[in-house]
C-alpha cells in the first residue's frame, strides 16, 4: 500500500503542476495607447471666389478638357459694333435698355465685366439668332452680319476706356515681341487676334488660363501682372478683332 506521506507529496506535485500550467512565467507588459487618427481637414474657404469660378469654368471647357466642342459660327468679315448701334438701338433696347443695364426681369446687365468672360461671341450669337429664355429669334428679322454687329455691340457695354487704355499699355510693354504691335502675331503658332475666326470663338476666361499659367513657348504672366492687370490686357485683345464703340487701336 502506498504511504502516507508518499501520498500527501503526490498530491502537492499535482497541484504545483497546474498551477505552472495556468500561470504565465512572461513579465506583463504594457502596450501603448494606438496613435489618434487626426480628423481631416476641411478645404480653406476660397478667398476669391470669382478667380475659383474662372478657374473652374477653364478646366470644363471643350479646349481643356480636349472634347470636341459643337463648331461655331463665324462672321464672314470684321464685326463692328459701331453698326450694330442702330441695330441695337431698333430691337434690343425695349428689353435691354440703352445702357445696357437691363429694363424687364431677369435680363442681364452687360455692363457687368464677368457676363461675357465665359462665353464665346459665336455663343452669343447663337442665342440671339435662334432665341433664348424670353427673347425671341431674331435670325429671320435681321441679316447674319446684322446680328453680329449687335452682339459685339452688346460685348462694348463691358469695356472701359481706363481698363482699354491699362489693356494696351500692358500688351505694348509685354506682348508685342511675340504678338506683334497689330495682334496677328510673330512667332510661330501666335494666334492672329484680329481675326474673325479668333474673336467670335473665343472664351476670355480661356485665354485668362492660358496667360496666367502660361501656353506653348508663353511663361505664366500671374506672378508678374495682377488679376486686374491680366484681364485689361485681355479686354484690349478682344478689341483687336472687330470695331469697338472706343476706337482704341
Amino acid at each position: 500500500m502506498v504511504s502516507r506521506r508518499a501520498l500527501v507529496f503526490g498530491v502537492i506535485l499535482v497541484l504545483a503542476l497546474i498551477a505552472a500550467a495556468c500561470g504565465d512565467p512572461r513579465p506583463i507588459t504594457h502596450m501603448q495607447a494606438p496613435t489618434p487618427i487626426p480628423p481631416k481637414a476641411e478645404p480653406t474657404a476660397t478667398l476669391n471666389p470669382t478667380l475659383e469660378a474662372v478657374q473652374t469654368a477653364a478646366e470644363t471647357s471643350p479646349q481643356a478638357t480636349g472634347k470636341s466642342a459643337e463648331a461655331l459660327p463665324v462672321p464672314a468679315q470684321r464685326p463692328s459694333a459701331k453698326a450694330g448701334a442702330s441695330v441695337f438701338a431698333k430691337n434690343c433696347v425695349v428689353c435691354h435698355g440703352e445702357d445696357g443695364k437691363g429694363v424687364i426681369p431677369d435680363t442681364p446687365d452687360m455692363t457687368a465685366p464677368d457676363l461675357f468672360r465665359n462665353a464665346a461671341p459665336a455663343e452669343l450669337f447663337l442665342s440671339v439668332s435662334k432665341g433664348k429664355g424670353a427673347m425671341p429669334p431674331w435670325e429671320s428679322s435681321l441679316k447674319e452680319e446684322e446680328r453680329w454687329n449687335a452682339v459685339f455691340y452688346a460685348l462694348d457695354f463691358a469695356v472701359t476706356e481706363d481698363a482699354l487704355k491699362r489693356g494696351k499699355d500692358i500688351f505694348t510693354t509685354n506682348c508685342v515681341v511675340c504678338h506683334g504691335e497689330d495682334g496677328k502675331g510673330i512667332v510661330e503658332g501666335t494666334p492672329d487676334f484680329t481675326s474673325p475666326e479668333f474673336v467670335a470663338t473665343t472664351r476670355l476666361v480661356d485665354l485668362f488660363k492660358s496667360v496666367s499659367e502660361g501656353k506653348g513657348t508663353m511663361p505664366p504672366w500671374k506672378g508678374q501682372l495682377s488679376e486686374s492687370d491680366r484681364w485689361d490686357v485681355l479686354t484690349y485683345i478682344r478689341t483687336l478683332g472687330y470695331e469697338s464703340m472706343h476706337g482704341m487701336k
